[in-house]
């Protein structure tokens, strides 16, 4: 008996065990599902339409439509309305960079199925309810219904349609830099596809789903099951084995990168589902997770906190109904309107008629915010000045400095004057005043090293200066008269002194030449 209560001691623990494990595995399993937030619905249904995180707001932006951008404030359950958009804009990928949603290839009318694609970059600012219309797109590269990402601040825009849904699919890829608004055509991906999303993971640009509009199979066919991967350090492109195709070929869907996997989320073929599926991009192997509680294409989704936010699309319809994936906690920070600025309006300066250039920097500053400025264009007006480069179509990030060399080509008039002009965001702009002047006692002077004129500049600084003269000895003192910083050695007018560790403050700085010549100036580091 002693031997039979043992075996059955063993079986009864074992019995209990088996569903204790079987239960934790199923709760893993299916504990990330979809959930229906039965949020206020103060906003525009809509599909083929961009929905992204700005800060701590979500914006639905675009659309076949409504021009209107529907801004929801998850923190109190509400929506507002942005700026409607100064053109039709829908079937695009939308992407929040430095505080702005950009839409770079999209179409632009409902004239199916030959819609125009738009010939401009457009960028929305929700912390100025303000559209800024970008860089043109080159003619040759304009298309819609394409994939888009940033990655190292350069946007890639992959894909695409030029005619709308009538056969005009691309493989095209291209590179954009808006820090110097330079657009490069790269190597065409291995697959023509439109109706898609693109994601980056790691180092790696991935191309899920999609279909060629228009081509032998009809509007929505033929489907792209194939994924074509771009790793941007080898700048090579390959496609996965076709084993690891996407399960569900489909277009049309939302791609998310959540939890280290590739979402592909709902989509349509011949009509729309709810089927949701992750590529695990390291063993690239697929995983299908519980599907979404709408069928839905033509829109996109937004990780935040926890989970997975969708909103909007079509199912038959123009949909709402958002819903989110595993928990209900976005995470973000408010967007706030940077402050564009110039260091100085008024750049005062004196020239001699031997030195016959003069090179002046300005300096350009985004600052105390969290979106960047897109500037037109800087301009100047003065036939003796010029630029060392042009400035047109170019991008400051928030927290940025961009510094502008100006040159005085002619030093041998009594004053000289010019007037830098710059604009930006498509209708804000403001002048520098370039004010210089002959110094005939830099002529006068027994010995040009003499410390009677000391000039520094520029000044006020952010970074660095030079001073006019040659000397051996250079002092920074604060206003306290501690002494900060001290450089020994033979210095000539062309050396830059580094200052960008200082605070900024007044300082007084003190020079010595070889002559034993002292004097003293005031700095304004800022």
């Amino acid at each position: 008996m002693k031997h039979l209560k043992g075996l059955f001691k063993k079986k009864l623990t074992l019995h209990l065990y088996i569903p204790l494990f079987f239960f934790t595995i199923v709760n893993s399993l299916y504990s990330q599902t979809w959930t229906l937030k039965d949020e206020d619905e103060n906003y525009i249904a809509r599909h083929e339409c961009g929905f992204v995180q700005v800060g701590d707001k979500f914006l639905l932006i675009g659309g076949r439509e409504t021009q209107v951008v529907d801004i929801y404030d998850y923190s109190n359950n509400t929506w507002t309305q942005g700026a409607s958009s100064p053109i039709l804009l829908h079937h695009f990928q939308a992407i929040e960079y430095e505080g702005l949603v950009w839409v770079i290839g999209a179409l632009i009318d409902n004239n199916d199925p030959h819609e125009a694609p738009a010939e401009y970059i457009y960028m929305y600012n929700s912390a100025s309810n303000q559209w800024i219309q970008g860089l043109e797109i080159p003619s040759n590269r304009r298309r819609g219904a394409g994939g888009l990402v940033v990655y190292n601040n350069k946007f890639y825009f992959v894909g695409g349609n030029i005619g709308g849904h009538n056969g005009n699919y691309q493989s095209w890829f291209d590179e954009y830099n808006p820090q110097t608004g330079i657009w490069t055509q790269l190597t065409d991906a291995p697959h023509q596809r439109d109706h898609f999303q693109a994601a980056v993971y790691s180092d790696k640009l991935y191309l899920l789903g999609g279909r060629q509009s228009g081509g032998p199979g009809g509007s929505r066919y033929p489907l792209i099951p194939e994924i074509d991967v771009y790793n941007f350090t080898t700048q090579t492109w390959s496609t996965l084995d076709a084993s690891k195709n996407l399960p569900t070929p489909r277009s049309a869907s939302a791609v998310a990168v959540y939890e280290d996997e590739i979402y592909v989320i709902a989509g349509e073929v011949e009509g729309t589902f709810n089927d949701v599926e992750a590529l695990d991009p390291v063993t690239n192997t697929w995983t299908i997770k519980n599907p979404t509680r709408k069928y839905r294409d033509g829109t996109q989704a937004i990780v935040s906190g926890n989970g997975i936010f969708i909103t909007a699309g079509k199912s038959g319809f123009p949909l709402k109904d958002m819903e989110y994936y595993n928990e209900d906690n976005p995470v973000g920070s408010p967007n706030i309107e940077s402050t564009f600025s110039a260091d100085e309006y008024i750049k005062s300066f004196v020239y001699s008629e031997e030195d016959g250039t003069v090179t002046l920097q300005l300096v350009l500053t985004n600052s105390f915010g969290t979106t960047g400025t897109f500037i037109d264009s800087i301009e100047i007006i003065g036939n003796d000045y010029s630029f060392s480069q042009t400035f047109n179509n170019i991008f400051l990030g928030a927290n940025s400095d961009l510094i502008i060399e100006v040159t005085l080509n002619n030093t041998t008039l009594p004053e000289n004057n010019g007037i830098v002009t710059v604009t930006y965001n498509n209708s804000s702009s403001f002048n520098i005043f370039l004010e210089g002047d002959l110094d005939s006692t830099l002529n006068l002077e027994p010995n040009e090293n003499n410390l009677d004129y000391l000039k520094l500049y520029p000044n006020p600084t952010r970074t660095s200066f030079s001073i006019n003269k040659s000397i051996n000895h250079l002092q920074i003192f604060d206003i306290t008269g501690k002494l900060l910083k001290e450089f020994v050695g033979n210095f000539d007018k062309t050396h830059v002194f580094d200052v960008s560790n200082l605070t900024n403050s007044i300082y007084f700085v003190t020079v010595k030449n070889l002559e034993g010549q002292k004097n003293t100036i005031k700095l304004i580091k800022r």
